[in-house]
């Protein structure tokens, strides 16, 4: 079923490649990272006060925290920014076995407080050297694991409500494919991976995600203007067209996590048009809230 909601483009959130997008409850505020534009951005949708900080490198995805500290995913590791003071820690909080020419990209925290991020080449995208980690804080210092290799295009992380699912989307035009994993809250482990979709024949193939109270997953069509709500069986029930080309990463938001929002890109950097603007979007639907990560103990 193909529908329009409402569809409002918010002023003044154009990026190169919008990503990463999250609401934050303890500021009702959204942040999100333009990975391009090497940027952390927070957004007040009440007031429309818009806040950008430059970032010395290509950010892939951030992660709330019981502070108001983010955690942000960069090509050298794992950083903490702080938005009161407009900077990161002077230091790593880690670095992983990341390959030269590599950057994080696409990220999500299980329900349990583990971040879950992809690498990817900023090589040629035939070669499959991304791999897929996890963070743990629960074992005091915290620690990285890595789940498994061969990913083009690490994308569409998401968890179901009882964080016995995971999703795991790999963008690369041959693939475009979403998988789902039997998920281990107390370990993190992923495993029996079978195919939960395939965008073959659509227009968008599958970049960010996120899933709703009912459990069905949303995904951003990422060159096809569209975003899908597919059911936990793996059906499409909602087909939502889009004034951008390339949507990137949707959340929930606003009080009553009933508003949708999305990120998008602008391959062109053209400035006209709506594409790398932020989308806010009446679905009709309500989203699950952001979980923390856990930094240590």
């Amino acid at each position: 079923m193909s529908r329009r909601p409402e569809i409002r483009v918010l002023e003044g959130t154009r990026c190169e490649v919008g990503e990463g997008i999250l609401w934050c409850p303890r500021r009702n505020v959204l942040f999100w990272v333009d990975i391009k534009g090497r940027a952390l951005l927070r957004l007040d949708p009440l007031t429309e006060a818009l806040t950008r900080w430059p970032l010395p490198d290509q950010p892939g995805c951030i992660a709330l925290t019981a502070t108001d500290a983010l955690v942000v995913a960069m090509p050298e590791g794992l950083h903490l920014f702080d938005p009161v003071a407009g900077a990161l820690a002077p230091h790593a909080l880690l670095t992983p076995e990341a390959a030269a020419g590599h950057r994080a990209n696409d990220g999500a925290t299980s329900r349990g407080g583990r971040l879950h991020y992809g690498t990817m080449t900023l090589g040629d995208r035939s070669v499959a050297s991304g791999a897929l980690y996890h963070w743990s804080g629960e074992a005091g210092a915290g620690q990285l694991a890595r789940h498994f290799g061969g990913l083009h295009i690490v994308n569409g992380l998401a968890f179901s409500p009882d964080d016995r699912t995971a999703y795991v989307a790999d963008s690369y035009e041959s693939l475009r494919r979403i998988w789902q994993f039997d998920h281990e809250p107390e370990t993190g482990a992923f495993t029996n991976r079978s195919l939960f979709f395939d965008t073959a024949g659509r227009a968008g193939r599958p970049d960010g995600a996120c899933v709703d109270a009912d459990g069905c997953y949303w995904m951003a069509g990422v060159g096809g203007g569209e975003l899908l709500r597919i059911t936990p069986a793996g059906q499409v029930d909602l087909c939502i067209e889009l004034p951008v080309t390339w949507p990137t990463k949707p959340c929930f938001g606003g009080p009553d996590l009933r508003t949708l929002y999305l990120t998008s890109l602008d391959p062109s950097s053209s400035e006209s048009g709506p594409d790398g603007a932020v989308l806010a979007i009446e679905t009709g639907h309500q989203g699950l809230p952001e979980p923390v990560c856990i930094l240590n103990g």
